[in-house]
This record gives structure tokens, sequence and C-alpha cells, in this order.
């Protein structure tokens, strides 16, 4: 079984979660799904990582377009984006990868509209922080880490590097700092 990878990033005193993204690698390629703002709009994505090429020189993200891991991929660097013509993510692996992003949500995050989302909100609104689209559980605000402006949480052996690669391709707002 594939284990992943988690990193969130939320800000208390203002928009709440800022992006979540959950991952895994195999063969070198990540694999995963984020959340997160653009342009004040909540965006979801699958993505692919293909390992780094140092000859290459051009970095690449793979995502796809709708919230959907069978939906329209398209590649997205430097230059721009462009459409694929199938998904870059192997059939086999298209199970798991769903696998995880639901289990991802369903143990870190609420969006209003779910059934259980008015609970949440209301313990959210209790601590005082921000109720947006999409949300971190109240139950797993204990496992950030803490500041004055950010608050985050690096599940263990996160490689930063991925994080800072993954967001300088995304088309969220916000960006991981190395």
């Amino acid at each position: 079984m594939i284990e992943s990878h988690v990193h969130l990033a939320y800000a208390p005193r203002g928009a709440g979660l800022l992006y979540a993204v959950m991952w895994f690698a195999q063969r070198g390629d990540i694999y995963g799904w984020y959340v997160g703002m653009r342009d004040g709009v909540d965006e979801c994505s699958y993505f692919m990582l293909p390992a780094n090429d140092p000859h290459n020189g051009r970095d690449v993200l793979y995502r796809t377009l709708e919230d959907d891991v069978r939906g329209r991929w398209v590649a997205v660097n430097a230059q721009g984006q462009t459409d694929l013509a199938h998904s870059p993510v192997p059939q086999a692996l298209c199970p798991e990868l769903s696998r995880l992003q639901a289990q991802f949500v369903s143990g870190w995050l609420f969006f209003s509209g779910d059934p259980r989302s008015e609970a949440e909100a209301r313990l959210l609104n209790d601590k005082g922080l921000p109720v947006r689209h999409v949300n971190i559980r109240a139950a797993r605000l204990g496992k950030l880490t803490t500041g004055p402006v950010l608050w985050h949480y690096d599940a263990p052996g996160v490689e930063p590097g991925v994080l800072v690669r993954l967001s300088s391709l995304w088309p969220l707002d916000e960006r991981v700092r190395p």
C-alpha cells in the first residue's frame, strides 16, 4: 500500500486555509492532489511532477483542469500551459491516487455544503477562526505548528523541495518558500 505525505498552510487571522496538498512518490515521479485559492476562488487539482531531470533544464507540472483524476490534463511550465492528449498518471495508479485523495479530504478538510459542515464551522467560529468554502477540521488544528501569521502542518518525512517545486508551477496564489 502506498503511503502519502501531506502539507497544509493556514492563516488563522485572515484567509483561513491557504492550501492543502497530498502526494506520494512512485519511481521518482510525484503524484498528488491540492486545493487552494486562485484569485479568491477555490481550485482543486490532481497533479503529477515528473522526476527531476537536471539535463532538461525545464521543469513541468502536469495537472487536471477539473477535480477529476480521469479528466482533462495540461502541462504547465515557465512558458505556459499546453493541453495533453491523455493523463500522465499510469492507469494502474488512478484508483490509488483517488483513494488517497479521499482519505486526505475526509481526515483533514471539510467543505461548505457538506452535511457535517455546520458542526465543523461552529467549532472554528467558537475559536474565532475563519470559515470559508474549504476548511481544516477543528480536530486537526492541534497538529498544526503555529506562528504569528501562518500555521502549517508537515507530515513526517515531507521533502520541502517537492513543495517548493510544486508551488512554483501550480496556479494557486500562495507559494511555499524554501
